[in-house]
């Protein structure tokens, strides 16, 4: 197990689906997406690599609130370091900075794959 950063850098409301919670937090040093929804008494969520994220949950970033994520969420799948970006731009949206916080995880999820440039 390790422990690894997160930022929360979207969070909102469906009610297309029924009362929802949605949000997409990210850990920049290990090129992570989480991404979940609480309804109500239930939490689901889960952890991919950001090559993955994208395969699997691109269209939850198609809401207005997390649709600025979408580029930044492409270049850490490049292997970019997008963190100033991401931090600065949910500054701007927000006026203050992401929630953080720390997961404990599997090793394996900690490491980004060959594909995304480790």
């Amino acid at each position: 197990m390790r422990d690894v950063v997160f930022h929360q850098v979207a969070e909102w409301d469906r009610e297309d689906i029924g009362p929802r919670c949605v949000w997409v937090w990210i850990a920049f040093d290990d090129r992570l997406v989480a991404t979940g929804e609480h309804e109500g008494p239930d939490d689901h969520a889960g952890v991919w690599s950001a090559s993955a994220f994208l395969d699997t949950w691109a269209g939850r970033l198609d809401d207005p609130a997390a649709r600025w994520l979408t580029p930044h969420v492409h270049g850490m799948a490049r292997g970019e370091d997008v963190r100033e970006a991401v931090l600065a731009g949910y500054v701007e949206r927000h006026g203050h900075p992401p929630t953080t916080t720390v997961w404990n995880l599997p090793a394996r999820r900690s490491v980004p794959s060959e594909a995304e440039g480790a």
